[in-house]
């Protein structure tokens, strides 16, 4: 049986991984304004929905039978769809579904974008923290026009950290704008390493890519990948003065161990909670 429809699901949800994680990894900005965080939160709980049904899918797809096929029916046999139709034929309605949407959009929210004018306030800035300006541009026709700007400014600085983060970030706010275009999940990957190849302790990049990997299907082997991350974050933020937003790795970390290992999970929410002792949730899981 073609792997292609289980490498096609897997693409697509690694893409709503990656647009996920632009509302879980702003840890060096201002939390969002009180009265959105219920939409956010539904948001996230919408996607974590689609989440699941890609897993569900994926997972019939690689159970399902084969189909067995005669040599000797030319006819049923030309009818199989190749690997190349195939992904063809999911790309082309991700286009014509998120083409669709823009337009909607467009017409809907009609834009005065200007490049030179609007650029500069995304700059250091994600999808969620700065949604009507990112929403702006792409109702302009101009998301393509901003990440050219990204690209050039990263690679005009190879060695600068913020300008591959920054650009990490616009992958992941233009795959929030327009989930069809899933190379940006993978462009945004590659970004995020760059950043981590120059300074390994960024804590936004490293922990931007664990959260991502914890929305893998568990046969691809990223959640390895994940604890790995987080646990490298844990003993650097032992290094770190603390802040309020570093109580995330101890709480993803033990989310992620707590079937594998129980006893470490809540070791690792206990030593959480005794560094940020003003965490709600971190208390509870530490369990008390």
């Amino acid at each position: 049986m073609s792997t292609t429809p289980t490498v096609a699901l897997s693409v697509l949800l690694a893409s709503a991984a990656a647009a996920a994680v632009s509302f879980a990894s702003r840890p060096s900005v201002a939390p969002a304004p009180a009265e959105s965080s219920a939409e956010l939160q539904q948001e996230v709980t919408a996607l974590r929905a689609v989440v699941a049904d890609l897993k569900a899918q994926i997972e019939a797809v690689r159970t399902a039978p084969a189909v067995a096929t005669s040599s000797g029916d030319p006819q049923r046999a030309a009818a199989m769809p190749t690997d190349e139709q195939l992904i063809a034929a999911v790309d082309a309605a991700l286009k014509r579904r998120d083409a669709a949407k823009g337009k909607a959009d467009a017409t809907a929210a009609p834009s005065g974008f200007d490049i030179d004018r609007d650029f500069g306030p995304l700059v250091g800035t994600s999808y969620w923290n700065n949604t009507d300006a990112w929403k702006k541009a792409f109702a302009a026709g101009k998301l393509k026009d901003v990440l050219a700007r990204f690209e050039a400014a990263a690679k005009a600085a190879p060695n600068d950290p913020k300008a591959h983060m920054d650009l990490a970030n616009a992958y992941l706010a233009a795959l929030q704008l327009d989930p069809g275009d899933y190379s940006r999940s993978r462009l945004a990957d590659q970004e995020l390493d760059r950043v981590l190849g120059i300074d390994s302790t960024h804590w936004e990049a490293r922990f931007t890519k664990a959260v991502s990997y914890t929305f893998w299907p568990d046969f691809l082997g990223k959640k390895k990948e994940a604890i790995s991350h987080f646990e490298t974050l844990v003993k650097q933020q032992d290094a770190m003065p603390a802040e309020d937003y570093q109580a995330q790795t101890y709480l993803y970390l033990g989310n992620l161990l707590e079937q594998s290992d129980p006893a470490r999970a809540k070791e690792m929410w206990q030593k959480g909670a005794r560094r940020h002792p003003n965490n709600a949730e971190l208390r509870a899981k530490a369990g008390g």
